[in-house]
């Protein structure tokens, strides 16, 4: 919504409230030195940006460096409080949350609203860098580097913190302590041009990434998903050169119950999702319809891929060095 539509200007008094409280928050917590590099990969907004692949595409260049790689994830939307570390093979979607599930078919995730409990827990088994999924705005943990990720179609929407707008913390705070700035896809919205303008007058650099499907594709499916912005997973499958053949929309991190999985089946088209949504499907009863339907389903694998990633590596890379030998850790 606009920043003068009716029901936001409705919710500016609880944006006050709420902004209050998070300065709150900041003023009153001393964040814990982690002992060990952590990177967070966060964003300013809520809702998708993009977090996801990034997390995956920085676990895989530290791995190429040679480093253990571990991710911290909060863990959302799962009943799990942790600290644990997810077992694919034994946790499901509803337990650990769809995200962290999925990151640990290829990466040790350990889940907990406390990071610091998993990250000693992520220590203990080898970890000697962490990923932290998320979090950019909590104090509790120092950073040695903000990675922040923003999505080129929806910016920072109207501006406003929450709940009158997507805001999650206000900007003039998240630009002191970002380090670099990720664009997801091409900068169309709006209010992209004066965020970049005010990330380089900080003296940080801004990168692009693109998230692309990996196999192509052909003949006629039915799509189906529960993410943040479903549009972009139909767009990538035409893209990928599948005509769609009807399309179901769930809400973000919709837990599939066995009749939604009995009507998609019902269906009796080929069917098709995002990897987030199979991973909540998965280890489902045997004699389920959830298990016939993650069996008889197809994934579209995505991967993303950033410009000019040999020097975003090296700023990670100098500031993981810089934090280790001096103490230094991004302040609250």
């Amino acid at each position: 919504q606009s920043r003068t539509h009716p029901l936001s200007l409705a919710l500016s008094p609880l944006s006050l409230i709420y902004g209050g409280l998070e300065a709150a928050r900041r003023k009153l917590t001393q964040p814990q030195h982690p002992g060990k590099p952590v990177v967070c990969v966060g964003n300013l907004t809520a809702g998708g940006a993009g977090k996801t692949p990034t997390v995956r595409w920085l676990a895989e260049r530290l791995a190429a460096q040679g480093c253990a790689p571990a991710i911290l994830s909060r863990g959302h939307g799962g009943s799990e409080k942790g600290p644990l570390k997810l077992d694919p093979t034994h946790h499901r979607g509803a337990q650990v949350g769809d995200e962290p599930l999925m990151l640990a078919a290829d990466w040790p995730v350990y889940i907990g609203a406390d990071r610091m409990r998993s990250l000693r827990l992520a220590v203990q088994d080898g970890a000697d860098v962490l990923i932290k999924d998320d979090g950019f705005q909590n104090p509790k943990l120092a950073h040695h580097f903000n990675l922040i990720v923003v999505d080129g179609d929806s910016g920072l929407g109207n501006e406003r913190l929450l709940p009158s707008g997507p805001l999650r913390q206000p900007l003039s705070v998240a630009l002191k302590k970002l380090d670099a700035l990720l664009v997801m896809g091409q900068a169309r919205h709006n209010s992209l041009a004066f965020l970049m303008d005010a990330v380089e007058a900080f003296g940080k650099p801004v990168f692009y990434g693109h998230v692309r499907a990996t196999t192509q594709g052909s003949g006629a499916v039915h799509g189906f998903c529960g993410i943040a912005r479903p549009e972009k997973f139909r767009t990538s499958l035409e893209a990928q050169g599948y005509r769609i053949d009807g399309f179901t929309d769930f809400a973000d991190h919709h837990n599939f119950s066995e009749a939604d999985a009995r009507q998609l089946l019902a269906l009796g088209k080929p069917l098709i999702t995002t990897e987030k949504d199979m991973a909540r499907l998965k280890g489902a009863p045997a004699d389920s319809a959830c298990a016939t339907l993650a069996a008889t389903a197809e994934i579209l694998p995505i991967a993303l891929y950033v410009e000019h990633e040999a020097a975003l590596l090296r700023l990670i890379n100098e500031a993981i060095a810089d934090g280790q030998a001096n103490r230094l850790y991004t302040p609250y």
